[in-house]
């Protein structure tokens, strides 16, 4: 667990220090100050709604792209750089790497995600709106969102480069977000095969969905307190199943 730990920070303490995550802080600021600009075009708590539709929504997209940016060159830069090579002549197994760097990622982010939604929150008050326990629940299941996304890229960073690691993994964050429409489109229009085809890659793929609940946060909706545990849940199994295919993937590099 110490070594776990000790890779986590130091990973927390690169990605931090990447300037990259500044500018998307930076970005994600500017695009929630610009709903406070749409904001007069409202009438009375609607203001509010707009900052939290559009708040709640550059949260989900910029942590996810942070995700794949940062993750990308994670566990590349530091085979380019023969870090890796210091690391495994330690007694770190390649499983506590893997893990330490994904639990890095996820500190990094979950800062990223806690500085936005303070933001966000902010600026719902500045709307004349409040901010209830929807809001804080959605921006806790696009984090959970983030976590299933860091998992694929550091699953792909395992074997190939940053570049189609971040390609390989918009193709998966969009198809994750789609395949439930895809499936029930193959189903109503597509034949037998197709119609199985997409129902292997529904279940293969993740799905995104489960962790969107902006619609409830913006209308001030009711939802089910079940379906952010069993989205937890899921979380956790498919973050668990990708970092075990990416050490089986990264087991077999040879960095002697």
């Amino acid at each position: 667990m110490n070594k776990i730990s000790s890779i986590a920070v130091n990973t927390f303490r690169e990605s931090v220090r990447e300037k990259l995550l500044y500018i998307v802080i930076l970005y994600g600021g500017i695009l929630l100050l610009s709903t406070f600009i749409l904001s007069p075009l409202s009438v009375g708590a609607a203001g509010g709604k707009i900052i939290t539709d559009v708040g709640l929504a550059g949260i989900s997209l910029l942590g996810v792209l942070t995700a794949i940016m940062v993750g990308s060159t994670l566990v590349h830069k530091e085979i380019e750089k023969k870090a890796v090579f210091m690391v495994m002549t330690r007694p770190v197994s390649r499983h506590e790497y893997l893990i330490g760097k994904f639990s890095g990622m996820v500190m990094a982010l979950g800062l990223l995600m806690l500085i936005m939604t303070a933001v966000m929150a902010v600026m719902i008050f500045i709307g004349r709106g409040v901010p209830g326990a929807p809001v804080f629940l959605a921006s806790y299941l696009s984090l959970l969102e983030m976590m299933v996304m860091s998992s694929i890229v550091i699953f792909f960073s395992t074997f190939t480069t940053p570049i189609l690691t971040s390609f390989f993994s918009i193709c998966i964050f969009v198809a994750g977000n789609l395949s439930g429409d895809l499936r029930a489109f193959a189903q109503k229009f597509g034949g037998a095969f197709v119609g199985y085809f997409m129902e292997v890659f529904y279940y293969l793929l993740p799905n995104l969905k489960v962790f969107n609940l902006r619609n409830e946060a913006v209308h001030d909706l009711r939802f089910s307190g079940s379906d952010i545990v069993l989205a937890t849940i899921y979380a956790a199994i498919y973050c668990g199943a990708i970092l075990y295919f990416a050490f089986l993937v990264f087991r077999r590099r040879d960095f002697s």
